[in-house]
């Protein structure tokens, strides 16, 4: 059955489409709340769930336990994450790609996608760390 546009749906993707990091249910009902749309997070979710099945967005866990969102992108993104404010910092250049080519030479493996994303103290939350003691 083909997925019906309506005006929510249109506006989750447009927000899943200006994003270039992986964004929550949570904060999309935040952006949609923000422009005057006021779904229920339900349906947020509702229509996330149904571009996943149909192949408009991709999920990642990024660490926190948390579902966020995508659109598929010929480009792949790299992360890193603060694990004292939950910022995330997208990383433009790929370190894995002489890593891929490597073990595919060396395994005959055909790589075809992967994720990288690592965590830490950005600065400001290590400054507040050290602060506390």
């Amino acid at each position: 059955m083909a997925l019906k546009n309506t005006r929510q749906r249109a506006a989750i993707l447009k927000i899943l489409r200006s994003r270039q990091e992986p964004v929550s249910a949570e904060e999309i009902y935040a952006e949609l709340c923000r422009e005057g749309e006021a779904p229920a997070l339900s349906t947020v979710y509702r229509n996330l769930e149904r571009f996943v099945r149909d192949g408009l967005a991709v999920t990642e866990l990024l660490g926190d336990s948390v579902t966020r969102y995508t659109v598929p992108r010929e480009q792949h993104g790299h992360y890193l994450i603060c694990t004292g404010c939950s910022a995330k910092i997208h990383i433009e250049d790929c370190p894995l790609s002489e890593l891929e080519e490597k073990l595919s030479q060396e395994t005959g493996f055909s790589i075809e996608s992967h994720t990288l994303t690592l965590y830490g103290k950005c600065p400001r939350c290590m400054e507040r760390d050290k602060h506390k003691e």
